[in-house]
């Protein structure tokens, strides 16, 4: 009988839970199967059976489990499943239990406007939050008193002025590690603007002219032109990790990228760029991000990069500054494409121009080399030919 074990799909996963089972246990399943949708810490995605027989159940819906922890198993067909794991014990009763000592903690409500002496009625507060007691002060001049009375009534009604919202697994871990990046990684910034002219044109020339470059984007262009960058200069694709420098061989490139549905951040990943050209990277980027944004990346889909590109300018952003993921060193931080006015041998000229921010962990690599890197993205990205050239 063949454990269902929660499976690791990105660098920073460390357990996993079951949001919804789709089948229960002594159900027949096949290989292939949508067996439960399962939330991490960069996505939700679907599990599926990966052998025919008959489901038990090992953990249930709303119970973190480790990685590599067996949650279920699948029985030979036809067999019968063992009896299901208990459920969690409900949380009710603990619940009432604390709703209970609350009520006897609140204290007993004042008595009505009505019942009050004048001199009391006078001290409230304008509005409907009448019924604080912080709006009576003893001893206040009547001044005061009168001054508060003539207040307008507010239109704000009584209860919470604010909505306590739970974040799901995945923000919770974005608040984390964003807030260990910027308390732990010296970083510094380096800004430069591109002309794109020749890559625009480049770009609508291959939509229109060659078999699956239809939907080719500047970002394609960017991971070509980073992955080309950082062979060149291996000390931007390295990591700093237990006092040690860590050069990675492979060059991956994440992408950030909203998820389809609800707030977070997803970073899927195009490995091994360097080795592809701008139709593969276009393709295979397409591929991943669909893969993550439906909830069934494939084991890589989140994990293994070595630096990470953030693009706005799709929603007009002209320029920012993007966290650095770690353990990467380095982002690029890409803005939107503007029509400006640009001098070309001694004469303004309309142009188009895109600045590009790189985040360098001060750690790992230096200023001159990160002058040096955004030099040559740069280049790229303005010469790019170069980047339909296949790879050697």
């Amino acid at each position: 009988m063949p454990d269902i074990n929660m499976p690791k799909l990105s660098d920073t996963m460390e357990e996993g839970t079951i949001v919804e089972w789709k089948k229960k246990s002594g159900d027949q399943v096949k290989t292939g199967e949508v067996l439960a949708e399962v939330e991490s810490d960069k996505a939700t995605f679907d599990l599926e059976a990966e052998a025919d027989g008959v489901l038990q159940i090992l953990v249930e819906q709303g119970v973190p489990a480790k990685i590599g922890a067996p949650i279920a198993r699948i029985g030979e067909a036809g067999g019968t499943a063992q009896a299901p794991a208990p459920k969690a014990k409900p949380k009710e009763p603990a619940k009432a239990e604390s709703a209970e000592r609350a009520a006897e903690a609140v204290p007993p409500a004042p008595p009505a406007a009505s019942q009050r002496p004048p001199r009391e009625r006078g001290g409230e507060r304008g509005g409907e939050r009448g019924g604080e007691r912080g709006g009576e002060r003893g001893g206040e001049a009547s001044d005061g008193a009168d001054r508060r009375r003539t207040q307008p009534a507010g239109d704000r009604r009584a209860g919470a002025e604010v909505e306590i919202v739970e974040p799901n697994r995945m923000q919770a871990t974005i608040a984390r590690r964003m807030a260990e990046a910027k308390s732990t990684i010296p970083e510094f910034q380096v800004t430069v603007e591109a002309r794109v002219d020749l890559a625009v044109s480049l770009r609508q020339q291959l939509k229109d002219s060659v078999p699956g470059a239809e939907k080719v984007t500047m970002t394609d262009f960017l991971v070509r032109a980073c992955a080309l960058a950082l062979r060149k200069f291996p000390e931007v694709n390295s990591s700093w990790v237990e006092g040690k420098f860590q050069r990675k061989r492979s060059i991956n490139i994440g992408l950030a990228v909203a998820p389809s549905q609800g707030m977070g951040l997803l970073v899927p990943v195009v490995h091994d760029a360097d080795l592809k050209d701008l139709i593969q990277i276009s393709i295979e980027s397409r591929q991943v991000i669909e893969r993550a944004r439906s909830g069934r990346p494939n084991e890589g889909d989140l994990s293994g990069a070595t630096f990470s590109i953030s693009n706005l300018g799709m929603f007009g952003v002209d320029e920012f500054v993007a966290i650095i993921n770690p353990p990467e060193a380095g982002i690029l931080a890409v803005g939107a494409i503007k029509d400006v006015p640009v001098v070309e041998d001694g004469r303004i000229v309309p142009g188009k121009v895109m600045r590009m921010t790189l985040s360098v962990d001060h750690r790992v690599f230096y200023g001159a080399t990160a002058a040096q890197f955004m030099a040559e993205v740069k280049r790229l990205i303005e010469n790019p030919v170069t980047l339909v050239v296949p790879p050697n």
